[in-house]
């Protein structure tokens, strides 16, 4: 009995000892995963220091409790499986406790800002308010209609064009005539606030703040001037016309001193269609050297100047990420501060959106909103490392939505931090607001060139052969095309010329820009001299167009269609 006790006994023994050595090694493989998720989750650099610390109290025990209990350390194995999974437990309760007491304390709660950045941003744009052109703009835009605009300024048709961007007579327009004539004290206040150097709207310090530029009354301001000054060439006028260019040229730098990314390409806009008018008075007008010189004195600078305006949007884009990530947040008027019981993203939206309890914060924020600006560093320092001058110097940089683990894991620790960095400060969006900064540098270094070729056509009789020869009538920069990279394309043709960009595609289409219906394709050279045609409406082509509703509604439906009266075509 006692051998068969013994022996039951020991198989007995064996048995379980073999199934904590299985259950150990399935513990420590599962640990290994959890660490290496864990890793990977520390890269992501989300956590705060106490999603850190739970999460080594989450994997370390698995890890190092099975190899304690293969090593026959059984107590000490249990202990530390029991610690690991109590304590975070324990920690989560503390943290949830210590919310519902600040949650008692009843008071007037808005999500937090950071004010002092803000204040600090604007302490360094600050100038005098009669210095500042955003003020006498307010004055002016004040009592302005809209709405009262013609369709010359208000539709995107063929008559528009040949307003805003060639020479025309009072004769040829009466009615845009006298509705300029109707606009001459607003035209006359406008001329004088282009004279202004410095303008400051206040920052937009959160993305759902008031938009703080009235960019729909300056485009109406643009255009107003851009048609005025047309009338003026067309008249004779030449001296009032490059005013009028100049103004918005003038108008355009105003617009991009502002630090939003909107408003630098806004700016932008606004200027090129002022510098194609000043190339066209420079290659078609009689122009005096004191005209000459006034525009050489007005034009924006050549130099690429895109590492000071990276600095600038940096810091606002720091500001308005900081202000999104507060929405974690919330404070008192007594200035008390905890994390936010409803998250809410517009302050104009008061639907409160609760998917995660408010410890869940502790995981991947500091509870101290101050330290978010270092969140904000750090992020921004990967921008740049990843985005930074190099890439952002050559075009191209599409946006990459496709998810990664890497997002997934930061969908995880703090969804709302991922988001807002996946759609409003994704690095490629910069990427993007870069390419589209390097055809405006194109266009001002091409009218610094026609600039040249006028100075040295007025001296010489002729146009140069290469355009090396007009060095030393411009800067030197304006001889790089930052679009290509290369050389731009200057072909002298008898008393004429072209001048242009290779485009993007750096391929040679002879200065031709737009889709190409005959070509089934889209060229996109940069045209300097001479500038494109007026648009002219596409031949209509019913086989074609047939074809494109029988794919959308059918072939019986568009047999039906072209039976009925063609009145009834709608």
């Amino acid at each position: 009995m006692v051998d068969s006790d013994g022996r039951t006994d020991g198989v007995h023994s064996r048995r379980k000892r073999g199934i904590e050595i299985g259950c150990h090694i399935v513990t420590l493989l599962v640990g290994t995963m959890y660490l290496l998720v864990f890793a990977m989750v520390l890269r992501t650099g989300y956590l705060s220091w106490i999603g850190i610390l739970i999460g080594i109290l989450l994997t370390a025990p698995t890890v190092i409790s099975p190899i304690l209990g293969l090593a026959g350390w059984r107590r000490l194995s249990t202990v530390l499986t029991w610690v690991g999974t109590g304590v975070p437990i324990l920690a989560a309760l503390v943290m949830q406790a210590s919310l519902m007491r600040a949650h008692r304390d009843q008071g007037d709660w808005r999500p937090y800002r950071f004010d002092d950045e803000l204040a600090a941003i604007e302490a360094k744009r600050a100038v005098p308010d009669a210095e500042n052109a955003a003020h006498r703009y307010e004055s002016l835009f004040a009592d302005m209609d809209l709405t009262e605009e013609p369709n010359f300024i208000s539709n995107g048709d063929i008559f528009r064009d040949e307003i805003k961007k060639r020479p025309w007579e009072r004769a040829d327009y009466p009615q845009v005539s006298a509705w300029l004539d109707s606009h001459s004290e607003l035209t006359d206040e406008l001329m004088a606030i282009g004279e202004m150097g410095k303008c400051r709207w206040p920052v937009q310090a959160d993305r759902f703040d008031e938009y703080t530029v009235p960019c729909d009354k300056l485009r109406h301001c643009v255009l107003l001037l851009m048609a005025a000054g047309n009338q003026d060439l067309g008249e004779g006028r030449v001296t009032e016309a490059l005013e009028k260019y100049l103004c918005a040229v003038r108008i355009g730098n105003h617009v991009h001193q502002q630090p939003s990314e909107v408003d630098l390409v806004a700016g932008l806009s606004y200027e090129r269609g002022g510098l194609e008018m000043l190339r066209y008075v420079l290659v078609q007008s009689d122009l005096l050297d004191e005209q000459i010189g006034r525009i050489a004195d007005c034009l924006p600078p050549a130099a690429d100047l895109w590492a000071e305006e990276w600095a600038r949007l940096r810091e606002f884009e720091k500001l308005q990420y900081m202000n999104l990530l507060g929405r974690l947040y919330e404070v008192d008027t007594a200035g008390k501060v905890q994390f936010a019981r409803a998250l809410v993203m517009s302050p104009k939206d008061e639907r409160e959106r609760n998917w995660f309890p408010r410890a869940y914060w502790f995981l991947s924020m500091p509870r101290d909103p101050h330290r978010v600006r270092r969140i904000a560093e750090r992020y921004f320092g990967q921008v740049d490392r990843d985005v930074g001058l190099g890439r952002l110097q050559s075009p191209g940089g599409e946006r990459d939505d496709h998810a990664s683990l890497n997002d997934l894991l930061k969908v995880v620790c703090n969804p709302h931090r991922w988001a807002i960095e996946l759609w409003f400060f994704n690095a490629s969006e910069y990427a993007e607001h870069r390419r589209r900064y390097i055809p405006c540098i194109t266009v001002r270094r091409g009218t610094w060139l026609v600039l040249g070729l006028r100075r040295y056509r007025a001296s010489h009789g002729v146009w140069p052969r290469v355009l090396d020869e007009v060095s030393p009538y411009v800067p030197p920069e304006a001889f790089s095309d930052p679009t290509t990279g290369g050389a731009f394309v200057y072909a002298p043709e008898g008393d004429n010329f072209r001048l242009y960009s290779k485009g993007l595609n750096h391929i040679d289409e002879d200065g031709r820009n737009g889709y190409v219906r005959a070509l089934d394709r889209s060229e996109d050279d940069i045209p300097l001299w001479p500038p494109l045609p007026a648009r002219e409406p596409e031949p209509y082509d019913e086989e074609s167009d047939r074809k494109a509703l029988e794919a959308i509604y059918g072939k019986d439906y568009v047999e039906m269609l072209m039976r009925s009266d063609p009145n009834d075509r709608h």
